[in-house]
């Protein structure tokens, strides 16, 4: 399975791996894992976290070894790191040994509960997936009790406990021990952009003025909304107030107020993941309703499904959170609608709904077709695990489709516009698959 940057080599079982723990790891840290980071990354890409951390460091062994004590595949290895790197557990480095690729994980401590509720980006980030109650319930979770002042401390003093003799020089000499080391988040802000556009919108803003904390709490905001720079720093010169003192002179508050009512507008944002076509051919019921739901907005889709009626500004509002602000693109949106329609009996549970779509993202689906899959469980991968679609029933693969579909058909084209809910009840009756 190629894993997500192109300077990554191609993950075989037969190369080798090797772990490297370059922090310390707690008991309390494998609760962290789970309450902060599984609901992000999921459950399984953790627990993989917890296995390589299980495993002897500084030995090299091919990663079968792995692969066959857990059951897993190479493609989940590949997929789970990169989640963990991702989200700063887990760094990876990897040379050439001969012809094989030797991989080193170093294996990074998860934050303390108040170090990732003080990180606006893994806060954001979780809170888009637990939602508000479900991170205070977290927070509370390891909140201390206030101290009562009605008490005395009457504790005694080190000095009055140890008498130590320190005249012989050992003593003083301090041991090397292991740090807690935090992984960085790779947040992909240009900097050097940031600062040319805030000269151009306010020249009298400084790049001395801003603090380097300053500036990594801007450039994890971004990450969070997947803003551009340039639409960064106008947000930052509005917020700017050159009265305070350096470290202080951005208003964080009225910078956080910005950036979530200009969210809604798509132009401001960096470019989010791109939707595929289908890889489905002919002219099969499924195959016409599956390129449908490919080429057509949601809102215009759930239209369709409503037999032209007007939805529900609820519904609308669902259709915005999944599209605008979660980046799922609209044929998996629609795929996504359609499939909790008929489960759910015609009704859209926003929960429900923004759940799966969050889990879809996460698994990088980019079409209705491999959406139906996903959703319906009948998920089939092949050699370099890409999802397949198998239909039941024969599929024409003399004369593909055109990709993409154009907009004027010809005379002797099917109408892949017509809407006939009998398929859709097919469709999604056994997880995509007529």
């Amino acid at each position: 399975m190629v894993r997500l940057s192109n300077m990554k080599a191609t993950l075989s079982p037969s190369d080798i791996f090797e772990i490297r723990k370059t922090s310390l790891i707690s008991n309390n840290d494998y609760e962290y894992a789970l309450d902060l980071y599984a609901p992000i990354i999921g459950i399984k890409n953790v627990s993989i976290y917890f296995a390589l951390i299980a495993e002897e460091a500084n030995i090299q062994k091919p990663h079968t070894e792995f692969l066959a004590k857990y059951g897993i595949s190479a493609g989940d290895l590949a997929s789970a790191l990169s989640y963990l790197e991702g989200i700063g557990l887990i760094k990876t480095y990897q040379k050439t040994l001969e012809e094989k690729h030797v991989f080193l994980y170093c294996i990074m401590a998860p934050r303390t509960p108040a170090e990732f509720f003080d990180n606006e980006l893994l806060h954001g980030t979780l809170r888009s997936f637990v939602g508000v109650k479900g991170c205070r319930k977290i927070a509370e979770k390891y909140a201390t009790v206030p101290f009562d002042e009605q008490f005395e401390d009457i504790s005694e003093a080190f000095v009055d406990v140890f008498h130590l003799d320190l005249s012989n020089a050992s003593m003083l000499q301090t041991p090397k021990t292991t740090n807690r080391v935090l992984g960085n988040l790779e947040l992909g802000f240009d900097t050097n952009v940031f600062f040319e556009t805030l000269k151009q919108v306010n020249p009298f803003i400084k790049k001395a003025y801003i603090t380097g904390k300053e500036m990594e709490r801007v450039s994890r905001i971004a990450a969070l909304y997947h803003y551009e720079e340039s639409t960064m720093a106008s947000f930052v010169a509005e917020s700017y107030v050159p009265s305070r003192v350096i470290g202080k002179r951005i208003n964080f508050d009225h910078l956080d107020q910005l950036t979530m009512e200009n969210n809604k507008y798509e132009y401001l944002h960096k470019e989010s993941v791109k939707p595929t076509n289908s890889e489905i051919r002919g002219n099969a019921p499924t195959a016409r309703v599956i390129r449908l739901m490919d080429r057509t907005p949601t809102l215009e889709f759930l239209v369709m499904l409503q037999r032209g009626n007007k939805p529900a500004d609820s519904d609308v509002r669902l259709i915005n959170t999944l599209v605008a602000d979660m980046g799922v693109p609209q044929s998996v949106a629609n795929a996504l609608i359609l499939y909790v329609l008929k489960i759910k009996e015609d009704a859209l549970s926003s929960g429900y709904v923004t759940k799966l779509g969050a889990s879809l993202v996460r698994a990088g689906i980019t079409n209705a077709l491999d959406a139906m899959n996903y959703l319906g469980k009948g998920l089939k991968k092949n050699s370099n695990g890409k999802i397949e679609f198998k239909p039941t029933e024969p599929v024409q693969t003399e004369e593909p489709t055109p990709e993409p579909e154009p907009i004027e058909k010809r005379a002797d084209e099917p109408e892949d516009v017509a809407f006939d809910e009998e398929e859709f009840e097919k469709l999604v009756k056994n997880g995509g698959r007529k």
